[in-house]
């Protein structure tokens, strides 16, 4: 006689994701297809990536998953029922390098005890702006990027207070990782003071001519991030100036960001340069739209102080109330 066939094993029935939402995941199948809260699916992304997702909410034929920050998945993509846990990462995400990224931080300020040029009380305030662009060409771990960081405007003296500035960088990016270098440039007012001179027969001390000496130059720029860029990291990057056939400093910066959840992270951020800006800022930044990915907005918003200097030693000095805003298309 012959031995039975062996009985079948069963296996999971294969799902697709019909929508993205901001962060649901909806899927074509629900109770019918074993699909029940609390079930994880195991899904293929375009790109070849796998993320294990939740289900939050289950119907007969359709099931809603979450993404966990930094994760993407794309409407055609196919799922499964698993045993493993999830991807999802609060503190150090893996979502890969955004292919473009641009934004702005806007930092307007409200000086006090500002100054005209003839001594007198003025009301006073500025702006420091940080605008930028990132892109990632192709699959490489490269990301070529230009920013303004950050431009200063002051207001209400007659001074001008303008100090700023600019870099072009090229970096090696990966998901916990980028270091670059770049060239750019520092720009802003002279610093003038009154050289002491003595009257050649009284030899009495006079008022001598105002020489005056600038921090604005071409720079060399130095680029690091340790950490997700959407998880926790701390970033710094700084500029070493090029003046007088010599190097001296230039500006620098960095931040730390903290996340709290899925789609709210805490930041610190700070620096100053030469040419005369400086600001110091806590705030938070939450995903407005998307995870992280393709199609993402996020939201900045910080309370701190800004300083903008005229290069005489008088400084436009006062609390600031800030907002940005990042897009990933």
């Amino acid at each position: 006689t012959q031995a039975p066939p062996p009985p079948a094993v069963p296996t999971s029935p294969r799902v697709t994701v019909t929508a993205v939402n901001e962060g649901d995941v909806t899927l074509s199948g629900g109770h019918a297809a074993g699909l029940d809260e609390g079930t994880r699916v195991r899904i293929r992304t375009q790109d070849s990536r796998e993320l294990v997702l939740r289900v939050v909410e289950s119907r007969e034929d359709t099931a809603v998953a979450r993404l966990g920050r930094g994760e993407n998945v794309r409407v055609g993509d196919t799922a499964v029922v698993t045993d493993a846990p999830a991807t999802a990462r609060l503190f150090f995400p893996e979502p890969g390098v955004p292919r473009l990224r641009y934004g702005f931080h806007a930092r307007p300020f409200l000086a006090l005890d500002a100054k005209t040029r003839q001594g007198k009380s003025a009301r006073a305030g500025g702006l420091l702006l940080d605008a930028f662009i990132a892109w990632r060409p192709g699959d490489l771990p490269l990301v070529l990027s230009a920013q303004l960081d950050p431009v200063g405007f002051g207001l209400g003296t007659g001074l001008r207070h303008t100090p700023g500035s600019a870099y072009v960088a090229v970096a090696y990016s990966t998901d916990f990782l980028e270091v670059g270098i770049g060239a750019g440039g520092l720009f802003g007012q002279k610093n003038c003071s009154p050289q002491l001179s003595y009257d050649p027969i009284t030899y009495e001390p006079i008022q001598g001519e105002s020489v005056c000496d600038s921090n604005a130059g071409p720079s060399f720029q130095q680029v690091l991030r340790l950490g997700a860029l959407d998880g926790f990291h701390i970033a710094w990057n700084s500029a070493i100036l090029s003046r007088d056939n010599q190097f001296r400093f230039g500006s620098g910066r960095g931040e730390v960001q903290v996340p709290l959840t899925p789609s709210l992270s805490l930041f610190g951020a700070g620096g100053g340069s030469a040419s005369g800006w400086g600001f110091g800022e806590l705030g938070v930044r939450s995903f407005l739209k998307g995870t992280g990915g393709s199609g993402t907005t996020v939201l900045s918003a910080s309370l701190g102080i800004v300083s903008l200097s005229d290069g005489t030693g008088e400084a436009l000095t006062g609390p600031s109330i800030a907002i940005g805003i990042e897009r990933r298309p």
